[in-house]
């Protein structure tokens, strides 16, 4: 991981470090703002990584976890409430990501754009209950979604 980050400028290493604040800011955000449940999973989230993720990305997700709460409250401060032009910024600066996991090497790009999908997913889907997956395990625009 070092390596990788080594190729950076500390703008983009440090804007790649803040980007699992910047997804889940943005899943937690499409309903208007982030709530306590999830402003705690996405926490609870960044420190189970350390062990969870690939283990091409522990060590990124070692030095997220160092900085992500702080991240997010900051994000938190700077973006909510959530209206049109803040989530324009906030997807602006989750494009640079993306702009950024290209410098990255093929193999730790894919696996990092990977996690970084399912982490703001799993931050999306807080308020899900469980037996919904059981019971509408499709997708059902106006049950499901």
């Amino acid at each position: 991981m070092e390596k990788q980050l080594e190729k950076l400028s500390h703008e983009d290493r440090m804007l790649l470090l803040r980007a699992p604040a910047l997804v889940s800011m943005l899943a937690a955000c499409s309903d208007g703002g982030i709530d306590r449940k999830e402003k705690a999973d996405a926490i609870e989230l960044s420190h189970l990584r350390t062990f969870t993720s690939p283990p091409i990305l522990h060590p990124y997700y070692k030095e997220v976890e160092k900085i992500f709460e702080e991240e997010l409250e900051r994000m938190i401060q700077m973006y909510c409430p959530m209206g049109e032009p803040q989530e324009q910024m906030l997807k602006e600066e989750v494009e640079k990501v993306y702009e950024v996991l290209d410098q990255l090497d093929e193999k730790y790009r894919l696996e990092l754009w990977i996690s970084l999908d399912s982490y703001a997913r799993h931050v999306g889907s807080v308020h899900q209950h469980f037996l919904e997956f059981f019971v509408f395990p499709l997708s059902i625009r106006g049950i499901t979604e």
